[in-house]
């Protein structure tokens, strides 16, 4: 039994490390002293200076998301680590810091969440496999691949080898579509802007776009919602039971 919860403790700590590489060694000693609020300014300096170069990194993300979860910061927490997320899909770190910080959401667990079926789950399980990025390798290899079939089918002269150039092709022109797909639809995902999370420690969702319209349920900080409609300041949402309402958008902050 000990070495199982010694298992459990160093995963636990091991997953809310920051990945050293990625970050500076004032930011790294910070956080190991445990000067998170230090850690967390050196750390949005870091990502701020690449944003201002145009470039994003989950791994920065990941450790500003980190750094925000021990200084006690959920919905900054969850933020960064959606947002890191977005940029590396098939990072288990990442999904699992998220699914941990989620139970730590206030009424989280009362927000049930439709299930969708079966071959949905299946599809964004394994568009999440990897990043976009590595998808359009994928594609690029398989696609040159495909040519190099063409090329067997059009001038092998035994007959094996042309019925088996023939359905290899087929089947690398599949994947080729397929391997796009999957990059076009994660690439919608970090362009579409579509989803927040809530910033205030408690704000009410109401039936329209008015502080005194009806009140239908209170949300609370690090609750991540999809955003369907905008009218001046404020967001219609959507959140993960199908309730559908408006909220202020300076109560929110777009992952």
């Amino acid at each position: 039994m000990k070495s199982i919860y010694l298992t459990i403790i160093l995963a636990f700590v091991s997953a809310f490390g920051l990945y050293p590489q990625t970050a500076s060694p004032e930011a790294v000693k910070a956080y190991q002293a445990k000067k998170y609020d230090k850690a967390v300014k050196l750390l949005e300096k870091e990502v701020d200076a690449h944003k201002k170069l145009g470039e994003e990194s989950s791994a920065l993300y990941y450790n500003l998301g980190n750094a925000y979860f021990r200084a006690d910061e959920l919905a900054k927490a969850i933020l960064y680590y959606e947002r890191a997320l977005l940029l590396d899909p098939g990072n288990s770190d990442i999904r699992h810091n998220i699914s941990y910080a989620n139970t730590k959401v206030e009424d989280a667990d009362k927000i049930a969440k439709t299930e969708n079926i079966f071959i949905q789950n299946w599809f964004e399980s394994l568009e999440n496999i990897c990043s976009s990025n590595t998808w359009v390798a994928f594609g690029i290899v398989f696609f040159l691949l495909t040519i190099v079939c063409c090329f067997f089918f059009f001038f092998g002269k035994q007959i094996w080898i042309k019925k088996t150039a023939f359905y290899s092709g087929i089947v690398g022109l599949v994947l080729v579509f397929l391997f796009n797909l999957f990059a076009y639809l994660q690439q919608q995902d970090i362009t579409r802007k579509d989803t927040a999370i809530v910033m205030a420690p408690s704000v009410q969702m109401v039936s329209s776009p008015d502080e005194k319209s009806k009140v239908l349920m209170n949300l609370h900080a690090g609750l991540k919602v999809k955003i369907t409609k905008t009218d001046g300041d404020w967001y219609e949402i959507e959140i993960d039971n199908g309730t559908i309402g408006w909220i202020q958008a300076d109560k929110l902050e777009i992952i």
